[in-house]
């Protein structure tokens, strides 16, 4: 028997070459439409299922590792399906088989880097289909996410900038995404697009799945349900042991992460490097978390992005500490004749700080406002002041971060004003970056790197630049909206997680900074916090207080400082700020170290003789990523006690059993792995939350 298949005017036929005498059966399928539509399922099924048969498309180890997905599961399996992309073929079957529903697409947006070119050869074989390769035709646009769609902070706009670009035509944006497998991505794309009343502008193709998406997709090219249960894969639903390993999978590329961690401790010069700045501004209502805003001067996308560790540079910059570092700064400086500022509060107060401590450095000076440092090539105002023979200038920049808005500031001063960039000062009114190379070239380099005449950093301290996805509050909002999606889950539980839940979210205007920071059955109360801290001495700021806790042993030197610390204006924001700013100073000392994955081991974290309060330990677990911690707790030595103490009811300590919700959060996974299948009183909500309201000592 040979058939034929082909398409025509966007619709997939059937037809026999030749059917053996007698085949009457074939014949009647091919004759009849809804027949002939399940045959041809059943072929682009077949054909899908044999492109899996490549080695490097589905990873699996028998049980030995679990991989933990973007979406935040752990899974016995990873399916890779932008590897197909370099086989003969591939490109042509998703256009094949997708043909039907590609009527109208103008762009093409994919769920990820990995099968970019996949979107991008789609869309350009549906030209040539339809006939419209001319110049004078607007090409079909393409784009793809740059992390997983569902904790992505550029989700909305995305998802817009898709609808957007195919309705310009007159068309529909499809959506193409690799593989459902936990049915978070295409609920946030169809989600999303109720938001903008467009779902009828919008077409979701996955090319592979092991869910019914009917209810939210248009087309699945290949259900693998059936292949992954013949090899005895279950997916999210697969048990773990204590002993087993779990592979971290990208959520930017998608590969599979199979470096060994190494465990590096954190070492005092981790937690000293930054003492000073913390000495001068902890306790000034400084510094929030969980916060949406700008901790730039960028002022050219109207976009309010979301910051786990927020300063309120108008504060910090009116800061009596801050007054001073600035004008011991200045003091050796020569006047301006030009002050350029982005026109943000913060540069503006900046501007008056500076006006304030030095009032000659800007007297008779003009002002130019630029909200993007790219436009300043079309100002003719600023070029002719720059330029002028002779005459300085100074910019304000409030802060710099990743250097993208300084190092778009130096491009375009070159290129407009080389011979003036001698007579050029840029001012960085705080420098906080967590990028090691970033901070170097600033606070080392300075003029020799930005090629200014002068270079001034008033304040720097190295600080994690975590978005939503990294943000351990934002991952807490969703661990619990997803527990209550649940229906076993006690009233009780139900409601601190709701009211917890809420919180965060309202936070997301102001920040966060005391008691709330941390989440504690009791919600009015703090987590205690007591002496003997590696950390403490880095939040106390006088030398002579200092040199009285010198001279002072054992527990009361503990009492004394405990009672400067709750005697001062220390909030859990300004802790959290510490305790991630020292992480920080780790990460890059492992960076320079050329440490691959450097790790803590959880034992570190968990000594009484270090780290005894709880208070403390909650802003560690906060500050390091799930990985950073993790994945050395298999060699901890200090984990199953630990564990035990927050967890069992009759421990006389209460500081641990009032880690109970933040030990839940922070070793979700690990407690998964170690005592998932122990006991049955143990509950789990989605993505791993562990949550234990009345549950025997861990043996």
């Amino acid at each position: 028997m040979q058939l034929v298949i082909w398409t025509s005017d966007f619709e997939p036929m059937i037809d026999s070459v030749s059917i053996p005498e007698g085949n009457d059966v074939w014949q009647r399928t091919i004759g009849d439409c809804a027949q002939s539509k399940d045959a041809l399922s059943a072929i682009r099924q077949a054909e899908f299922l044999d492109l899996l048969s490549s080695p490097d498309v589905l990873f699996e180890h028998a049980g030995a590792a679990l991989f933990e997905l973007p979406s935040g599961h752990l899974s016995d399996y990873f399916v890779r399906i932008g590897n197909l992309q370099s086989r003969s073929g591939f490109f042509s079957a998703i256009f094949f088989w997708m043909i039907e529903h590609l009527r109208g697409v103008k762009h093409i947006m994919c769920d990820t880097w990995s099968i970019s070119t996949s979107a991008a050869v789609v869309a350009d074989y549906l030209m040539i289909y339809e006939g419209s390769t001319s110049g004078s035709v607007p090409r079909i646009s393409w784009s793809y996410s740059p992390s997983y769609i569902p904790t992505s902070p550029l989700k909305e706009r995305q998802i817009f900038d898709a609808v957007h670009a195919a309705q310009k035509l007159g068309g529909k944006a499809l959506f193409l995404s690799s593989f459902y497998s936990s049915g978070g991505l295409e609920r946030a794309i169809v989600e999303q697009l109720a938001e903008y009343d467009a779902r009828d502008s919008a077409v979701l193709i996955a090319i592979y799945s092991i869910l019914n998406t009917c209810e939210y997709s248009e087309l699945v090219l290949c259900s693998m349900d059936k292949l992954l249960e013949s090899r005895g894969l279950r997916g999210k639903n697969a048990e773990a042991s204590k002993e087993v390993e779990v592979i971290s999978v990208s959520s930017t590329s998608y590969f599979p992460d199979y470096r060994v961690a190494k465990i590096l401790p954190f070492v005092v010069q981790d937690i000293k490097e930054d003492a000073d700045f913390w000495a001068r501004y902890c306790g000034r209502e400084l510094f929030a978390l969980h916060r949406d805003g700008s901790t730039t001067s960028d002022t050219r996308h109207g976009i309010r992005r979301h910051h786990a560790y927020h300063v309120d540079l108008d504060r910090l910059f009116a800061d009596p500490a801050y007054l001073k570092s600035l004008a011991n700064r200045v003091q050796d400086v020569a006047p301006f004749r030009n002050v350029f500022v982005d026109g943000s509060a913060a540069s503006l107060t900046m501007q008056e700080s500076l006006r304030k401590v030095a009032p000659g450095l800007l007297e008779g000076s003009a002002v130019y406002t630029v909200p993007d440092w790219r436009e300043i090539s079309g100002r003719k105002d600023c070029l002719q002041a720059l330029n002028l023979k002779g005459a300085r200038s100074i910019f304000l920049l409030p802060a710099v971060l990743t250097g993208q808005t300084i190092g778009d500031l130096k491009r375009h001063l070159r290129e407009t004003s080389l011979d003036a960039m001698p007579n050029i000062h840029v001012m960085i009114g705080l420098l906080r970056p967590s990028d090691p190379v970033v901070m170097k070239n600033y606070a080392v380099l300075g003029a020799r790197y930005s090629g200014t005449g002068e270079l001034t950093v008033v304040e720097k301290v190295a600080l994690p630049n975590f978005g939503r996805k990294e943000c351990a509050w934002c991952r807490e909002h969703d661990t619990l909206d997803a527990a209550l999606g649940r229906t076993d889950i006690d009233g009780v539980s139900r409601d601190l997680f709701e009211a917890r839940r809420d919180l965060l979210q309202v936070a997301l205007v102001n920040g966060l900074v005391g008691s709330e920071v941390f989440f504690d059955s009791s919600t009015d109360s703090r987590l205690p916090f007591y002496g003997g801290s590696l950390f403490i001495d880095a939040m106390i700021g006088k030398e002579q207080q200092r040199g009285e806790l010198d001279d002072i042993e054992g527990l009361e030197k503990s009492r004394a400082l405990m009672t400067l610390v709750e005697s001062s204006l220390l909030s859990e924001a300004d802790l959290c700020f510490v305790v991630a700013n020292a992480i920080q100073n780790w990460r890059n000392r492992t960076v320079r170290a050329n440490v691959g994955r450097a790790t803590v081991d959880a034992a570190t974290v968990v000594s009484d003789d270090k780290f005894n309060e709880a208070r403390l330990r909650a802003a560690i677990w906060r500050s390091l990523r799930p990985y950073e911690l993790t994945l050395a707790v298999r060699v901890s030595t200090g984990f199953e006690d630990l564990i035990s103490r927050v967890f069992d009811p009759v421990d006389t300590i209460a500081s641990h059993r009032r880690l109970g919700l933040e030990a839940s959060l922070a070793f979700g996974r690990e407690l998964r792995v170690r005592f998932g299948g122990l006991y049955d009183t143990a509950k789990w909500g989605s993505g791993g939350f562990f949550w234990l309201p009345v549950v025997d000592p861990v043996q």
